[in-house]
């Protein structure tokens, strides 16, 4: 198993690499990603580079990288990522969320898409999935007590797809004002 990405807060993320710890930190070139994780995939453009193979994406705005988007669902093979000692992929979506709303420390926090997503001001976190994990769980338990036999089973795999968060990202202080704008 490979160690974590290391999120760090307004800086960027930590990588483990064969040659050591290394850091693509906001405001890095497309050429100093790359010195970090090989070259970008196929459908990568100025503005987006995509690494499929290793579940990540980064975002170049005008100032160099801003924002770094991670596939996190284990159900998926998505990679593990950290903040602050919290493993936040394979931590369950709910518990996540509420782990990070305390460690936002009462910053803003966007919700307009809640429970399936979030921005965390002070952290520079983000979190999306595309079904959220209370919706599923409401449904399934809405098809237990009404019988409806048909749907369990697809709603039992839901559940499974949504246990977790699709995705976490990190973004630049600027590129965080965006949600909260």
């Amino acid at each position: 198993m490979f160690n974590p990405i290391q999120l760090i807060s307004h800086v960027g993320a930590r990588f483990q690499t064969p040659s050591g710890d290394q850091t693509i930190r906001f405001g890095d070139s497309a050429e100093q990603v790359c010195e970090v994780l090989g070259q970008p995939e196929d459908g990568s453009t100025d503005s987006t580079l995509y690494f499929h193979a290793a579940c990540i994406q980064v975002h170049l705005g005008s100032s160099g990288v801003e924002f770094m988007e991670f596939g996190t669902n284990p159900t998926k093979d998505g990679v593990d990522v950290e903040l602050e000692g919290h493993n936040l992929s394979r931590m369950n979506a709910i518990e996540c969320a509420e782990m990070l709303m305390k460690l936002n420390d009462g910053a803003r926090i966007d919700e307009s898409e809640a429970p399936a997503s979030y921005a965390f001001e002070k952290l520079g976190v983000t979190i999306w999935q595309p079904y959220a994990l209370q919706d599923a769980l409401d449904g399934l338990r809405e098809a237990e007590t009404g019988g409806n036999e048909d749907e369990l089973e697809s709603l039992k795999e839901d559940v499974d797809m949504a246990e977790f968060f699709d995705s976490v990202g990190i973004g630049s202080q600027e590129y965080m004002k965006g949600y909260f704008s």
